[in-house]
């Protein structure tokens, strides 16, 4: 509660303020009363729940206020003999935990709103967990992909989108059976590549260095996946920072191509370019492989600056 209050009054929101509408107003009032909820309440479950209140209309004021996709709270669950509801909430932002048999939908709470970020998530016991990332705003309701699908035990981490507003979480299995957390980090928390990586399931690595060719190595019986995303953090597509101009007859798949992305089934061996700083996402499906990464400069000179186009 006391990190709540320092969050609160670190909003410096100014209710006289030009830019306070009936809707940030809600948002506003809403959040204070749920502060006042948590701070009155008598057990740690109702304490919890405002704190949960609290912080989603802290979210969406600051959505509004920046102008920012607002998102809203997803429907409730549909009620089933034998199946619980999933709880999450231990007071630690950015924090969700749950257990046993059900399914629910977690709000988004990102260290840096607006932007992508890293989705760390641990399960334990013998049942299933399926993560897939949802868009649930006012004009939009859009279900995202399915991140994380196991069968037992599961540690990794997965990049998440920016237009993510929640995490729909669905378990299988007695309460005692299963047990899972998922921890919202910024994109600065992934791990640095190295010249040599070795490592298992789920990773995102950050790439400090310039041009250089990644090679994977995957020994697993099921499918895999490498993907580069550039620091300006936009697919290959919508990319518009200009490739270096890789030696002739460099590994790799050419750029304009799907130049970003490698995929197999099985044991494999590949090699991806990487142009310039940014970040790789490591998938394997079954977490019980293992992949080695092996990482080479290439001396390319920086290309030459754009000329400006004369005005009309």
């Amino acid at each position: 509660m006391t990190a709540f209050g320092e969050e609160v009054a670190a909003s410096e929101f100014d209710a006289s303020s030009s830019d306070a509408t009936p809707a940030v107003l809600k948002e506003y009032r809403a959040m204070l009363e749920a502060y006042g909820r948590a701070s009155a309440a008598r057990t740690e479950t109702d304490a919890l729940a405002a704190l949960r209140d609290g912080r989603a209309a802290m979210i969406r004021l600051d959505a509004r206020r920046h102008g920012r996709p607002v998102p809203i709270d997803a429907l409730p669950p549909a009620a089933g003999t034998g199946r619980s509801r999933a709880l999450t909430g231990t007071g630690e932002r950015h924090v969700s935990t749950g257990s046993g048999d059900g399914a629910i939908e977690v709000l988004i709470d990102r260290p840096e709103p607006g932007r992508p970020a890293l989705l760390e998530a641990d399960v334990t016991g013998e049942g299933s967990f399926r993560l897939q990332t949802m868009t649930r705003t006012e004009d939009v309701t859009h279900t995202g992909r399915t991140l994380i699908s196991s069968i037992g035990e599961y540690h990794g981490r997965r990049y998440l989108p920016a237009d993510a507003t929640h995490l729909r979480i669905t378990t299988t299995g007695r309460r005692d059976d299963i047990h899972w957390s998922t921890r919202v980090l910024p994109l600065s928390a992934a791990t640095t590549l190295t010249s040599e990586h070795r490592g298992h399931g789920d990773e995102v690595l950050r790439h400090n260095g310039g041009p250089a060719l990644l090679t994977v190595q995957f020994r697993t019986d099921t499918d895999w996946s490498v993907r580069y995303l550039c620091e300006c953090l936009r697919t290959w597509e919508a990319c518009d920072c200009r490739p270096p101009a890789w030696p002739k007859g460099a590994p790799g798949i050419p750029h304009g191509w799907l130049s970003d992305l490698l995929t197999g089934a099985g044991d494999g061996r590949s090699t991806l370019r990487l142009p310039r700083p940014g970040f790789v996402t490591v998938h394997e499906g079954s977490g019980s492989g293992s992949w080695y990464l092996t990482t080479q400069p290439v001396d390319i000179p920086p290309p030459p600056p754009e000329r400006q186009g004369r005005r009309r």
